[in-house]
């Protein structure tokens, strides 16, 4: 879809999809990090589960990011 927008209102319909699925991405960061500060069980279990969350919420952010980079791309 995204390699064959030629048209203007095929290129707004690419950023558009790349925009939504940016967003999509960052909240789930943002859930994840909300994840992370949960308190639960036992310290080393607690422990690995907040190192999970923010490791999934900085991939996350990261697809992100490509995201919004390819939306600015279409040009």
């Amino acid at each position: 879809m995204i390699k064959e927008a030629n048209s203007p209102e095929s290129k707004q319909a690419a950023r558009s999809y790349l925009n939504a699925m940016a967003k999509e991405k960052e909240a789930s960061a943002k859930r994840h990090e909300k994840m992370a500060g949960n308190k639960g069980g036992k310290a080393i279990s607690e422990a690995k589960f907040k190192e999970h969350c923010l490791t999934l919420a900085k991939e996350f952010r990261a697809e992100a990011e490509e995201y919004k980079k390819a939306a600015d791309d279409i040009k």
